[in-house]
């Protein structure tokens, strides 16, 4: 039976109530299933362009919306950037993999913060800066994905196009399976 992982867009897709929404539920309501969320999502800039500020707040939001009896799946830690207890120490390999995914799904942009704090003239400590969050986001979709892969989840649910446009087909990435939470729920 297929394991699935939402991404940050599908809780997006609860709070605005969205059409996909109703999907989404159906995904984390269904029993036969293992759905997880990302722990990754609650690093991820907010509605409202706020961020959390403890991980109790992520849970206190997704049981909100009736999801947080969902298993957590946990991505790289990077210091500022993750919280305590929920991110794993990786090996060098874990953090390359990492690494490929951020540059197959944005070619065009640096997978260093470092490098990418330079290239805009901001404080390398500074990751609350208003254009760290452009950098951060794509950081957390890296570790959604490699999250979901390093879980062994089957099949990774979102509304975000770039994940199937950049991954699925692509050569690292043999056992990618990208789909919409209206595509997801089809599959049950």
């Amino acid at each position: 039976m297929p394991t699935f992982t939402l991404d940050t867009n599908c809780f997006i897709a609860i709070d605005d109530g969205r059409e996909e929404s109703q999907y989404v539920m159906a995904l984390a309501k269904q029993e036969k299933h293992e759905v997880a969320l990302l722990a990754s999502s609650a690093s991820e800039r907010q509605l409202g362009g706020s961020h959390l500020e403890s991980f109790d707040e992520f849970t206190t939001r997704m049981k909100k919306m009736e999801i947080g009896h969902l298993k957590t799946i946990l991505p790289i830690a990077k210091w500022g950037l993750c919280f305590w207890g929920f991110a794993i120490y990786a090996t060098a390999e874990q953090c390359e993999r990492e690494t490929l995914i951020f540059q197959t799904l944005f070619p065009t942009f640096p997978a260093s913060w470092q490098e990418y704090a330079k290239d805009q003239g901001i404080d390398g400590d500074d990751l609350q800066h208003g254009k760290a969050w452009k950098w951060r986001n794509r950081l957390c979709d890296a570790q959604a994905f490699w999250s979901h892969e390093h879980a062994g989840y089957d099949i990774f649910v979102t509304t975000d196009k770039n994940f199937r446009k950049k991954l699925v087909g692509h050569a690292a990435f043999p056992g990618a399976v990208v789909m919409t939470p209206k595509e997801a729920v089809a599959t049950l």
